[in-house]
């Protein structure tokens, strides 16, 4: 077979895209074939299962070797579940990066009477399913609410949308969505950003939803600029949540309006 060298790249960067791209390619043939053999695990053991027990009084050794293939395929399927996990993060983190890819180098802020509004537009415009909430009047400007501490927090903007009803006592279905903005005019610092990572934190814990967005909003003047601390605790840190066994970590964002209008993004969340 007369192959191309794998080694020659006429430019790295395009190289690792597609790169990228040709292995997501195969995604679904490999979640394929992942669920194929998770049902072939499941159903040998449930056949294991029952041999083993009908073995294990008659002729132990022959039981006891039965039970260590039902521990191997537990095993097993535990493997291939963190396999389906890994596959899942890596479509997610894929899509992002394709996202970014394709975006405007340059972002300007829509139209709007104040920055909170013109950052709603932003994300609306971006996210078609937002409008249902919004249309459900589901949004407060702004917003105080109260944590799971008892602390009554206030926010310069709130968005949510209901989780289904057995997410509460049983953690299935959709977990809900919520958007948290809080706007500052003077830099933020890195205590403030905590701050604001601890209320959404403790927000969630009342209200039973992952905090979806937590957002510092910041309307940035020419002579003031982001300190190294404030920039480092974004880049290190996460807002937590942990409902019925299931974990969230959702990353603490900070949107930049410039005087001309043109946003930044610390990090960029798609």
């Amino acid at each position: 077979m007369n192959r191309a060298d794998v080694r020659a790249v006429d430019n790295p960067i395009s190289a690792i895209f597609d790169l990228a791209d040709d292995v997501n390619k195969e995604v679904p043939r490999i979640r394929k074939l992942v669920k194929y053999a998770t049902v072939f695990i499941v159903v040998w053991l449930i056949v294991d299962f029952i041999l083993t027990i009908a073995l294990i009084f008659n002729q132990f050794l022959l039981g006891l070797l039965m039970l260590a293939l039902f521990v191997v395929g537990v095993f097993a399927l535990a493997m291939l579940r963190n396999l389906n996990d890994f596959i899942r993060y890596y479509e997610m983190r894929h899509a992002a990066i394709v996202r970014v890819r394709n975006e405007d180098p340059v972002v300007y802020a829509p139209k709007g009477d104040t920055a909170v509004l013109r950052l709603f537009e932003f994300l609306r415009a971006r996210n078609p399913a937002m409008n249902e909430a919004i249309a459900g009047n589901r949004y407060l400007m702004p917003g105080m609410l109260r944590g799971r501490s008892g602390v009554l927090y206030s926010f310069d903007g709130y968005l949510a949308s209901k989780p289904s009803s057995l997410w509460g006592p049983l953690g299935w279905g959709y977990p809900g969505y919520q958007l948290i903005i809080k706007s500052f005019q003077a830099p933020p610092r890195a205590e403030d950003l905590n701050s604001l990572k601890l209320a959404a934190e403790d927000v969630s814990k009342d209200n039973l939803m992952p905090p979806s967005r937590v957002i510092a909003l910041w309307s940035r003047k020419p002579q003031y600029d982001l300190s190294d601390e404030a920039y480092a605790y974004l880049t290190s840190n996460q807002v937590l949540y942990s409902h019925r066994r299931k974990k969230f970590a959702t990353a603490l964002e900070m949107i930049i309006e410039n005087e001309d209008g043109s946003y930044e993004f610390i990090p960029y969340v798609t």
